[in-house]
């Protein structure tokens, strides 16, 4: 069927003069011609009746003769349950817009085209076939198709990060976050998108504030340093990272963050800075002990031979026996000092830590009773461990003493062991109901010298002992205190070191 064969509309040959009617032909064939869609009229059987250059080039073929000798229903449908579909909505419409569907190239690859047709009658009004355009949609879906990949990469990665990753507008309210920062911050994602962070979430304001201030003049922030309270109370220790995307104007519409909980990293770091103190500590120490020694014992050397001239019931023998006792009391603080910081390390044996538990509660019993703390305990099956016992019991001796301490009116002190074996070590923790830490002074607890207390003296070495002597047998102590709440150490012993 030619271009000048179209179905003709209603009324239009009658109103016509002959040269509009010759004018509307030429433009018909042009604009069926050189059309960069396909065009094509078939029947409802699938026989194309005619089609132009587009249609042809667009599935492969060499000519249109070639492309006319097909049947559209049978040898173009890719999917064969297309065209009774798409037969069965454009009659029952009327037409269709945009139809998705795909077609064989001629080279046995898929074409996804767009088809929008309509149908044509004849004279009595009856369906005869089917005209439209079919629009190339292959490199679309391919490119539809590739967005969709990225779309399922990025999310894969915005979700399974291991840090918090957020998104917020210009104005810094969040409007997407992933489940890493839910869980670094304890709320569920609908109630952290509803929260006001700035105000709710970090603990120190101006700290915060300074945060905003870099981020909004410079664009970019780099692991910023701040505390927050989880939904649980618990403080955490985060490091902020971020940008600000802007639009071609230069002006900010967006701002991309990441949260990183660097609680543990940062007690690690400290807990690493005070064993290189303790350690330059333990060197002063040897140092001090060696130099002092020497002169104290050539002292003693002296008085021992000065009060040898002496005898028994001679007054000045008294006082050159009360020097040269001194001297020795001397000589034994600074030998103890020297242990403290430099613990034997050959001593270490079989050791039941439950039995350890059990001996340090009974020697503090009747302080309990008079300071009015109840004593629980949780002793679990432990397997013997290789250890010094005197300085495991030192360090239980030392956390009691701060438990009783930090309970002046009394309270509940928790005492358990439990065997992990999934990470093979012995955990004992102890707990007390008393005043708990503050936030800023956790990461400084095991400092030495370091003290929060003003009514009881002390010099702040009871912890940081407990953490040296609890280091040397390849272990660690982890703290959780709330203020007014309390406060529990865990301590971590290896099994098999």
């Amino acid at each position: 069927m030619a271009a000048s064969q179209f179905p003709r509309f209603s009324g239009m040959t009658k109103a016509q003069s002959g040269q509009q009617r010759k004018e509307i032909e030429r433009t018909k064939r042009e604009f069926f011609a050189e059309a960069r869609d396909g065009f094509y009229i078939s029947t409802r059987e699938g026989q194309f009746l005619d089609c132009n250059q587009a249609l042809v080039t667009m599935l492969g073929y060499e000519s249109r003769a070639e492309m006319l000798s097909l049947n559209l229903t049978t040898e173009l449908w890719a999917n064969p349950e297309d065209s009774p579909r798409f037969q069965e909505t454009i009659e029952r419409q009327g037409f269709v817009r945009d139809y998705q569907g795909a077609f064989k190239h001629k080279s046995g690859r898929l074409v996804y085209v767009g088809l929008s047709s309509q149908v044509w009658r004849d004279d009595k009004g009856t369906i005869r076939g089917y005209r439209g355009f079919v629009v190339d949609r292959t490199q679309e879906r391919l490119v539809d198709g590739r967005l969709a990949l990225l779309e399922t990469r990025y999310r894969d990665l915005f979700n399974n990060m291991q840090d918090g990753v957020f998104v917020s507008d210009e104005k810094g309210v969040v409007i997407d976050c992933n489940q890493a920062l839910c869980d670094i911050v304890g709320y569920t994602k609908e109630e952290f998108l509803e929260l006001d962070y700035y105000q709710c979430l970090f603990i120190d304001r101006n700290a915060v504030m300074d945060y905003r201030r870099q981020f909004t003049r410079s664009g970019r922030v780099s692991d910023y340093e701040l505390q927050i309270a989880r939904k649980d109370g618990a403080i955490r220790d985060v490091s902020m990272s971020g940008y600000a995307s802007r639009n071609d104007e230069g002006q900010i519409v967006s701002y991309q963050g990441m949260m990183r909980d660097i609680t543990q990293a940062k007690r690690l770091r400290m807990q690493l800075v005070q064993s290189e103190k303790l350690s330059a500590m333990g060197r002063m120490a040897s140092q001090l002990a060696h130099e002092l020694n020497n002169p104290i014992y050539g002292i003693m050397n002296c008085v021992d031979l000065v009060r040898s001239a002496f005898s028994a019931s001679d007054e000045k023998k008294k006082y050159l026996d009360l020097a040269y006792n001194e001297c020795k009391r001397t000589s034994g603080l600074l030998i103890k000092m020297l242990k403290f910081f430099k613990p034997d390390e050959d001593e270490k044996s079989s050791t039941d830590i439950n039995k350890l538990l059990e001996e340090t509660l009974f020697f503090y019993e009747r302080q309990f009773k008079n300071l009015n703390i109840r004593v629980t305990t949780a002793l679990g099956d432990l397997p013997m461990l290789k250890a010094v016992a005197s300085q495991l019991k030192q360090v239980f001796i030392n956390m009691i003493i701060n438990a009783n301490t930090a309970m002046p009116t009394g309270g509940e002190l928790k005492v358990s062991s439990r065997f992990d074996q999934l990470q093979n070590e012995i955990v004992v923790s102890i707990e007390d109901t008393g005043v708990g830490i503050a936030p800023e002074n956790i990461n400084r607890i095991f400092e030495a010298f370091f003290t929060t207390k003003k009514e009881v003296k002390g010099v702040g070495l009871g912890l940081s002992i407990c953490y040296e002597l609890v280091r040397n047998h390849g272990g660690g102590i982890e703290l959780d205190s709330k203020v007014g709440k309390g406060t529990t150490f865990h301590i971590h012993l290896p099994c098999g070191t």
